[in-house]
């Protein structure tokens, strides 16, 4: 993301916290979303992949274009290897963005799709995407790996699943268009939440054609049937209907009624059967909170209860494992009046500080998790949630006569920060923790 700028030290609870951008490393380029699918080709040989990618206007540097618009362009290159990374396969797009606002160049809820179809023979490959800013020459890059399937060595079959924001139908309620939800991931205050998928039935021809319009009388009636499973494995919504299907491949969809699901990862597994046969799919979704506008979050936007539970840095005095045990009317309340209060930016959907401060949480998990102990509980994660990355990094691993330590120079405060791993384990403790609370704390 493009750097965040705070104007003042930001007053939380009864400290004082002067908040930054995490950045990218040195020489980073955008980052972006990317989701593949697998479904049946006409061509009964190959297979077919979708790939969608979307990216936020701020990971990408816009240009002054015709006097009173803005312009990014972007090249996207897709690359398709095999298990021995032989080239199978590469494509190019150019793409652009236009906009007559400018407060849409930096937007991280603004977002550019794009998709491309693949056929593939069957196997197991990777697919990388690497997005190029023409304005910069930046460039960032994804990697996934994608198993290819004909759906032809069963009589039924049923493709990839693909979450969407809208699936459009015409009038016959025929599915025309999806507009696929590459994130995986819904606010909890979507009322629905909506799959895309194909069933295929090798008994009939790919598209059913007759001139006079009519449909034919000879199909064969599929029973769908769909279950969501939580973390812990169990079932918390299940549904079932009947489709009718007179041609290889039917376009379907289905609607999940979100009551029953609250904050958190789930599995959506879908069954297709017709007699004694059957075939599935499954994927994996989230539901967020809605106070986090920006679907780019980490997991913490997923499970509210973990998100009372890292605000210890930031809410000093706060009883939160006893918030924790209350109604989840009053966590949420809590919660939201909370950052609330701290928001910069009231007059808008975003809640910069609070995306700034679970962001470094995340990074914190990342790369400070130390045995059972998640990284922003460790002591670097700590001062790296309170003060963000230090200016420089002194590394001692493998001293002769001392444990091995880290010095974390923050040169503008005048603080030098030392972690030492007393144990030898990688659990690196703050030695002068006085000076730490001295300067966040008094100063």
């Amino acid at each position: 993301m493009k750097t965040f700028k705070i104007l003042a030290a930001i007053l939380i609870v009864h400290s004082t916290m002067a908040f930054a951008q995490i950045g990218k490393s040195a020489g980073g380029g955008p980052f972006f979303f990317m989701d593949a699918a697998n479904f049946a080709a006409k061509d009964t040989t190959k297979g077919r992949i979708e790939a969608f990618v979307k990216i936020a206007y701020s990971e990408l540097l816009f240009a002054k274009y015709q006097s009173t618009l803005y312009r990014a362009q972007y090249e996207i290159t897709y690359t398709v290897k095999d298990k021995q990374n032989n080239l199978i396969k590469r494509e190019v797009q150019d793409r652009e963005i236009v906009t007559d606002k400018f407060e849409e160049t930096t937007s991280d809820l603004r977002f550019h799709f794009s998709r491309i179809t693949l056929l593939l023979d069957p196997g197991d490959y990777s697919l990388e995407v690497m997005i190029t800013d023409k304005e910069t020459q930046k460039f960032g890059q994804r990697k996934l790996d994608i198993p290819v399937k004909t759906f032809r060595d069963k009589n039924i079959g049923i493709s990839d699943l693909i979450f969407a924001d809208r699936i459009q139908k015409d009038s016959l309620d025929d599915i025309v268009n999806i507009v696929p939800n590459v994130f995986k991931s819904f606010d909890n205050e979507f009322k629905r939440y909506l799959v895309y998928f194909e069933l295929y039935n090798s008994r009939f021809a790919w598209k059913y054609k007759d001139s006079s319009g009519n449909l034919p009388t000879d199909r064969d009636r599929m029973t769908l049937k769909y279950k969501i499973l939580d973390k812990n494995q169990k079932v918390v919504l299940q549904d079932s209907s009947e489709k009718e299907v007179y041609q290889f491949q039917t376009f379907s969809s289905i609607e999940i009624d979100k009551k029953n699901l609250s904050y958190g990862k789930y599995v959506l597994d879908v069954t297709v059967s017709l007699g004694d046969q059957r075939v599935s799919s499954k994927a994996v979704f989230d539901v967020r909170l809605s106070s986090f506008t920006n679907p780019t979050l980490s997991e913490t936007a997923f499970d509210l209860d973990n998100a009372i539970k890292q605000m210890r840095h930031v809410a000093r005095g706060a009883n939160l494992s006893k918030i924790i045990k209350g109604p989840q009317e009053e966590k949420e309340k809590y919660f939201n009046d909370f950052w609330k209060a701290k928001d910069p930016t009231p007059e808008t959907e975003r809640n910069e500080i609070m995306e700034e401060y679970y962001r470094r949480i995340d990074y914190a998990n990342r790369y400070f998790t130390s045995g059972f102990r998640e990284g922003w509980e460790t002591d670097r994660g700590m001062v790296f949630v309170i003060l963000e990355s230090p200016d420089d990094i002194e590394r001692h691993p493998y001293e002769t006569n001392s444990k091995p330590y880290e010095i974390w120079y923050y040169y503008q405060a005048n603080l030098k920060l030392v972690f030492v791993d007393f144990q030898g384990i990688g659990d690196y403790e703050l030695y002068n923790r006085q000076d730490f609370e001295n300067y966040v704390y008094l100063h």
